[in-house]
């Protein structure tokens, strides 16, 4: 039961951490961003994530180990592609809310990891 409840809190930050990316036009730090209008990167940016949620959605149902990890995994690549960026003249995500939901998401993501290796992941 707890790996359930850690994914669930892992995925409602990464949910939120979007939410705060698309305020904070987040999609100005990657690569395609100075070839398209913000607002087509705008939209481009938001609707890719109508898919991704679906999938991880679904997969909490279906696929629960494999969702698990990636999401797990997942959260300590996102801190670190974070940090890379840190300096990246469009961030503005550097601010205490924006940072606290990506440690967050760091820390769930390493508490769930080795909860996982020491416990089975259910279904």
């Amino acid at each position: 039961m707890i790996l359930k409840i850690l994914l669930w809190i892992n995925i409602s930050l990464l949910y939120v951490h979007e939410l705060d990316a698309v305020r904070r036009r987040e999609w100005r730090m990657m690569i395609f961003s100075d070839r398209v209008s913000d607002e087509t990167a705008y939209i481009i940016f938001t609707a890719l994530h109508v898919p991704l949620f679906f999938i991880i959605f679904l997969m909490v149902e279906t696929q629960f180990n494999l969702i698990y990890w990636s999401v797990s995994i997942f959260g300590l690549f996102h801190f670190f592609i974070h940090y890379i960026f840190r300096k990246h003249s469009e961030n503005r995500m550097l601010n205490v809310f924006s940072r606290t939901i990506i440690l967050l998401i760091l820390l769930v993501s390493i508490t769930g990891i080795i909860l996982a290796l020491i416990m089975p992941c259910p279904g």
